[in-house]
């Protein structure tokens, strides 16, 4: 067969793997059985008329009995007790049933002026909105199959290597791209499903970065281990696309992400709280506690989150209720595009235009950093402080800088304080630069925990309270610690093995290159979010911009001449300085 048959029949086989991963169920699709049914069982009334029920509670009743949809449930879940209660506002009755220890495990939303069953709610489903697979809650028309599948192929076609089809590059883009599977169910409301199948994927990308960032050093020919070979390691994009259509793709991606952020995307809860925080920094409020009731768990976020939607909340002020909110929707839109310009500048400064064009393009085609954009979540702050850390890696005070402000976003960067005391780059005096580090770490601070004090003391107390507190006593069904409850020995297990590593990483590996640096930041995370009693697609970004530099480049290794070199030699301190970064033989 000709060579560009053959490459043609690879294309093919790669998209139809890829539909049949990312489009088996339509990724919108809602379940029938939490369907909300928004669209016209309610009738219309005359505004400024109160609204009489009309079902009664004995009828609402016999309607949830007769209905049957959940015999299945019942059947595993015996029914103690059964409450009715009614919400003229919405015109619905809810039909409660409680088990033996008192809780409601399922319920019956009912329609007073039609009498249908509207929405069917079982486990935690009845606690937790997220669970009910509303659609459009989460992404709105992004997740639709016309534009969700479209972006995995976007993101898989230019960076897979079709030379080498079947190999482990491909298998980390394709582990990349398996989030989609999990969230095809948490869609439909099966969170029983989607849960456990998030896991694999995360698994795989910790043991792989891992791996990468612990790769075993050969031992120089005749040296000593303080002895090193000059080598070259040269990241380049391997891509059958020029770099044009690179370009291209990535402006497409970007204009279409804006886009839908603009005419067809919604403010979730995490959006809508830093607004409120911003709010609260203007007029001189403390930040912790004082939240308002339709979002009161939303103060649990450290204060440069609130900090960064000060400019935005000053443009267009906050009018005191949860509208569309249109600094968070800037504010999402400025952090996405700072996390990619920070992956552009760091590829183009590493190994020139078309790497980092490569990595602007990964990030930008990636469904789920669109998702959390098209969410308008603040989870892109903590990636883009990451990019543009790893550009300033080689500044021990930049990097001490872009790890306390991670830090002080949102509190899992905190794991990543030891490796980042590191440099990244085997350098002579590397030891003797955490001074540079702690400083950065210190003004960071002074910079970023200054809102803590708008209230003395108690705002410090507060923030503990209402941070750290909070999400370490969290429960959740968002993650297979909370839903299997069995399983918390190994959740420690796993916040052990995590924590050991963070301090490993203090002396091994010896030396550490970009992607070394940047593999074992992203495995850092990634374990820590596995360990974590709550987890959400919204956290993928934290990790990505560091798991893209580590797995879609390709990392050349070019050896010097056989003689090994000293640190302080001239030609090794010059090739250090450049783009070029030098790794242990």
């Amino acid at each position: 067969m000709p060579a560009r048959s053959r490459t043609g029949l690879r294309l093919v086989v790669a998209v139809a793997l890829l539909v049949a991963l990312c489009g088996i169920v339509p990724p919108h699709t809602v379940n029938a059985a939490t369907t909300q049914a928004r669209s016209g069982t309610s009738q219309i009334f005359p505004e400024g008329k109160p609204y009489i029920m009309r079902l009664g509670a004995a009828r609402a009743k016999r309607i949830a009995r007769e209905s049957k949809r959940l015999d299945g449930w019942r059947k595993d879940h015996p029914v103690k007790e059964v409450q009715v209660s009614s919400d003229a506002k919405d015109h619905t009755w809810t039909v409660s049933y409680l088990g033996a220890d008192k809780t409601t495990n399922s319920q019956i939303i009912i329609d007073d002026a039609t009498g249908r069953v509207k929405e069917v709610r079982t486990g935690a489903q009845v606690a937790w909105q997220m669970a009910r697979g509303y659609q459009g809650a989460f992404g709105r028309s992004l997740t639709r199959p016309i534009i969700w599948i479209p972006l995995f192929v976007l993101f898989l076609v230019p960076l897979i290597r079709w030379r080498r089809l079947v190999g482990v590059h491909t298998l980390d883009l394709m582990m990349l791209c398996a989030f989609g599977l999990s969230l095809v169910w948490f869609n439909r409301g099966e969170i029983e499903t989607s849960v456990p199948l998030a896991y694999p994927p995360l698994v795989y990308l910790f043991l792989r970065l891992l791996g990468i960032g612990f790769r075993r050093e050969r031992r120089p020919a005749g040296g000593e281990w303080g002895e090193r070979r000059a080598l070259r390691v040269r990241p380049t994009l391997e891509s059958a696309f020029p770099t044009w259509m690179l370009v291209s793709l990535m402006v497409f991606a970007i204009g279409l992400r804006v886009g839908l952020n603009a005419f067809d995307s919604n403010v979730i809860d995490v959006g809508y709280a830093g607004v409120i925080g911003a709010d609260r920094i203007e007029h001189g409020r403390t930040l912790y506690g004082t939240f308002p009731s339709d979002c009161s768990q939303c103060d649990t976020y450290g204060p440069v989150t609130y900090l960064a939607y000060v400019p935005f909340e000053k443009l267009m002020p906050w009018v005191g209720r949860w509208n569309d909110l249109p600094a968070a929707h800037v504010a999402a839109t400025v952090f996405d595009l700072l996390a990619l310009l920070g992956l552009l500048v760091l590829g183009w400064r590493i190994a020139g235009a078309r790497l980092g064009v490569g990595l602007g393009l990964a990030w930008a085609a990636y469904p789920f950093s669109a998702y959390a954009l098209e969410s308008n979540s603040n989870d892109s702050l903590v990636a883009a402080i990451l990019a543009w850390g790893l550009v300033v890696a080689h500044r021990p005070i930049g990097r001490g800088m872009a790890i306390a402000f991670a830090a002080w976003a949102k509190f899992a960067p905190v794991i990543l304080l030891l490796l980042w005391l590191r440099h990244p780059f085997p350098r002579a005096g590397a030891r003797r630069r955490w001074p540079g580090y702690l400083a950065g770490l210190g003004i960071a601070t002074a910079v970023s925990a200054w809102p803590l004090l708008l209230d003395g003391t108690d705002g410090v107390r507060r923030f503990w309270s209402r941070t750290m507190a909070y999400q370490l006593d969290r429960e959740s069904p968002f993650s297979i610690w909370g839903q299997h409850l069995g399983l918390h020995p190994l959740q420690r297990g796993v916040e052990v093995l995590v924590v050991l590593i963070a301090v490993l990483v203090v002396a091994r590996p010896r030396s550490l290159d970009l992607r070394r640096f940047a593999a074992l930041s992203a495995a850092l995370l990634i374990g820590l979010q596995i360990a974590m009693p709550h987890w959400f697609y919204l956290y993928i970004p934290w990790f990505l911009p560091c798991a893209l530099v580590a797995l879609v480049p390709t990392w050349r290794v070019v050896p010097e001449p056989d003689q090994p070199l000293a640190d302080d030699e001239p030609q090794v301190r010059q090739a250090r300085m450049g783009p070029e970064q030098l790794a242990p033989a």
